[in-house]
């Protein structure tokens, strides 16, 4: 989980869900990553921007992108999102011309109501409000093109 007491400078992703049709998105990164995208956007692709997308797993197209102004941290919400769809997160460069660098990618996401049996610990969770997801950027997954280090 996101740990408060060390000033928040951590590589992280959360996603904190509001209702069934909203979550919100919280980043931050440590000053050396903060230095890592610095570098990257002004020496190897001055043209892109930091970016992150919201993808629905049934679309090839992504639903939402958000260009971030800086590298640093920040939130966005998404709203409007269909019940029980599965979406996933993905960090990275937005070039001019509409090419995407994927840094990280989160596990899907869907919000979904969560049976009362659920909140009784009669069954194991089921992917809806109750899960931390909260996502290091430090153990990004293999389907990240970008090597963080």
């Amino acid at each position: 989980m996101l740990d408060l007491s060390s000033g928040y400078h951590q590589n992280i992703l959360v996603c904190l869900p509001q209702d069934l049709h909203t979550f919100y998105a919280y980043w931050d990164f440590t000053p050396p990553r903060m230095q890592t995208l610095v570098d990257f956007f002004q020496q190897v692709r001055p043209d892109m921007k930091l970016a992150l997308r919201l993808y629905r797993r049934d679309v090839s197209l992504p639903d939402r992108e958000v260009v971030l102004a800086e590298p640093g941290p920040g939130g966005s919400y998404f709203s409007n999102l269909d019940e029980g769809a599965v979406y996933h997160l993905e960090l990275g460069a937005r070039s001019p011309a509409g090419e995407f660098v994927v840094f990280s990618r989160t596990k899907d996401i869907q919000l979904q109501p969560v049976k009362p049996a659920e909140l009784a610990g009669e069954s194991p969770p089921s992917p809806g409000l109750m899960l931390n997801w909260t996502i290091s950027l430090e153990n990004h997954s293999p389907s990240s093109n970008f090597n963080w280090s």
